[in-house]
């Protein structure tokens, strides 16, 4: 699949996701120094710069499971359109797909968001080929046991 395809079947599984709203943003017991609330606040997913998503990378640890299923596709678009910009969103999003509170942001995935997000990491796995355990264990997790 290329990167086209990639983003379509984001783009698609996300179409009709609801925003979850200013006060579901930011995990309520976590203090928001990073300003994520301000910057996420109001917006959709759609339309993110890079460079700003990279800035607010600190958004996986702190958002809210609603919140980080909303905006998860602007993070995995930017990554496939510019990996060089994203920088460390790269490594952000198989770590937040796998770990601690992995089991209660996936419950919200529909079937064509978990492909969707299969889809990505399959394409990473193939565009970098080296250094893409990250993505490999968070497939695992994804794709569960069998």
């Amino acid at each position: 699949m290329n990167a086209a395809d990639v983003i379509r079947q984001i783009k698609d599984a996300w179409g009709k996701v609801p925003y979850p709203g200013d006060g579901d943003i930011f995990t309520r017991d976590s203090y928001d120094d990073e300003e994520i609330t301000n910057y996420f606040s109001g917006t959709t997913w759609r339309g993110h710069k890079p460079a700003d998503l990279r800035a607010h990378s600190s958004a996986f640890a702190f958002f809210a499971p609603a919140a980080f299923h909303f905006w998860l596709p602007a993070f995995m678009i930017a990554a496939i359109e510019d990996p060089e910009e994203a920088d460390v969103i790269i490594d952000h999003i198989p770590a937040s797909l796998s770990g601690c509170s992995a089991s209660e942001r996936w419950s919200l995935f529909s079937t064509p968001q978990r492909e969707a997000v299969a889809a990505y990491l399959r394409f990473q796995i193939e565009r970098f080929s080296d250094g893409v355990e990250a993505e490999r264990k968070a497939l695992r997790v994804l794709e569960g046991p069998g």
